[in-house]
């Protein structure tokens, strides 16, 4: 030996077997999906009320244009069946304000005057509710009679 020092081989860091670089970037991809997921279900759930004819009208500037849900009740006398495969003309009410509504779509079976209704689509203040959506409520059914309570 002469008096100089030995070098050391390089030592080789030890890698983390457990962290393969391909199981963390599908991680991270997957992290992003549920994100993802998660916001867009709780934006469907803050849009899943809905407004009343009068609110409506009262922010028509900013609903102008917009996809908004209305709720409602269908006025007596104002639904106007065009024929097969043709619009459905009527008016929903809230007692003291009412527009005017062209609904594109099948008509539920329990669709007559009086209905409390929730339509959903465009709307406009100086034309009638464009509505692709119509669901209608027939609380008869799902209520108990009064007899039943009684008992």
């Amino acid at each position: 030996m002469t008096g100089g020092a030995i070098a050391k081989p390089a030592v080789a860091q030890p890698r983390l077997r457990w962290v393969n670089p391909k199981l963390l970037i599908a991680g991270v991809v997957i992290l992003f999906a549920v994100g993802f997921l998660i916001y867009n279900s709780m934006q469907g759930s803050i849009a899943a009320y809905f407004v009343t004819v009068g609110e409506l009208q009262q922010h028509a500037a900013i609903e102008q244009g917009q996809r908004v849900r209305v709720g409602g009740e269908v006025q007596p006398g104002s639904i106007k069946i065009n024929g097969p495969g043709k619009p459905i003309d009527f008016t929903i009410t809230d007692g003291t304000h009412s527009i005017p509504v062209i609904y594109h779509g099948v008509m539920p079976d329990i669709f007559t005057n009086n209905t409390q209704v929730v339509i959903e689509g465009t709307y406009r203040s100086n034309a009638a509710f464009q509505a692709d959506t119509l669901l209608t409520k027939c609380p008869s059914r799902f209520t108990a009679t009064q007899t039943a309570q009684q008992q």
